[in-house]
């Protein structure tokens, strides 16, 4: 369920201790990681089904922007390393670690401050692909380019 921006009321108690965590650190920015302890910056950084889901883990939070960036990156990265003969296996694994290591503080940030896609990528990003149904097109295109690739061969 996704809560307004500073809303905690839905959120499980796992997440409720990861938010506080981030609180204590500026969250957002990360800018006293390093007082955290090796378990508070394990519980409060990884969110480990996000590496088994990936980009349907982005769906499943709420985060369906980043969501469908994070499937056309494996989806790119399916057709460019596929093309050369890295396992598809492979480029799930680095996209699935891609994943873990953000979704944590991508959900602190969708949840506390509202924030729906990277600033400095939306800064870069043609005016149709800010939109959730410009980058689901795209996303799709490339999943669809990607099967069909993965087909014939």
């Amino acid at each position: 369920m996704l809560q307004a921006p500073g809303g905690r009321d839905g959120l499980a108690e796992s997440w409720r201790r990861r938010f506080e965590i981030l609180d204590r650190i500026d969250g957002a920015y990360f800018t006293r990681w390093r007082e955290l302890s090796e378990a508070e910056r394990m519980r409060a950084g990884l969110a480990w089904p996000a590496f088994f889901f990936s980009f349907l883990y982005y769906f499943a939070k709420g985060m369906w922007e980043k969501g469908l960036l994070f499937m056309t990156v494996y989806a790119a990265l399916g057709m460019a390393l596929g093309a050369v003969g890295v396992p598809g296996v492979l480029v799930w694994f680095w996209v699935g670690a891609l994943c873990v290591a953000c979704a944590a503080s991508d959900y602190y940030k969708r949840v506390e401050h509202g924030e729906r896609i990277w600033p400095w990528l939306a800064r870069r990003m043609p005016g149709f692909l800010r939109s959730t149904p410009g980058l689901g097109v795209v996303a799709v295109v490339a999943l669809g380019c990607h099967v069909a690739i993965a087909v014939q061969t």
